[in-house]
């Protein structure tokens, strides 16, 4: 009886290890992620355009914008504001693809901007793993 109940409890604990494998890579890929966002905040903050554009996909398309268009964008984001804090809410993962959802506070010594994405802009909303890796991929419309 001892030998049957040992068996059937290493069966249910490989059972649960074996079922935490995908929240394990859930919880894997949401904190790369998050460590992508707040990389893009550090380089806004040290005005380091170079730095954001590495995690920007090749492909990127955002309601019409493409990876040149993302660049103006955030050079005239950093023109207007000093720092940039990113605050995430939450990340729907789906297989190599992700959408964050997040308040996005733009703030200088004179104005203040927190954009509520995806909802607002979106721009650094929607991420693809390519090779292992996250990149900002944009929604891929062309629609503004």
């Amino acid at each position: 009886m001892k030998r049957i109940l040992l068996i059937l409890f290493s069966i249910i604990l490989l059972l649960a290890l074996l079922s935490c494998d995908s929240d394990n890579s859930d919880v894997l890929a949401k904190r790369e992620i998050s460590d992508i966002l707040y990389d893009i905040s550090m380089d806004f903050n040290l005005k380091d355009i170079s730095g954001i554009m590495d995690h920007l996909h090749t492909e990127y398309l955002h309601k019409g914008m493409l990876g040149y268009n993302f660049n103006s964008l955030w050079l005239d984001r950093m023109a207007q504001f000093s720092l940039l804090d990113i605050e995430v809410l939450y990340i729907d993962l789906d297989g190599d693809k992700a959408i964050v959802h997040s308040k996005n506070k733009f703030s200088s010594n004179t104005e203040t901007q927190t954009l509520n994405e995806p909802e607002d802009s979106g721009d650094i909303s929607y991420f693809r793993r390519e090779n292992g890796v996250w990149y900002i991929y944009g929604n891929q419309q062309y629609t503004k």
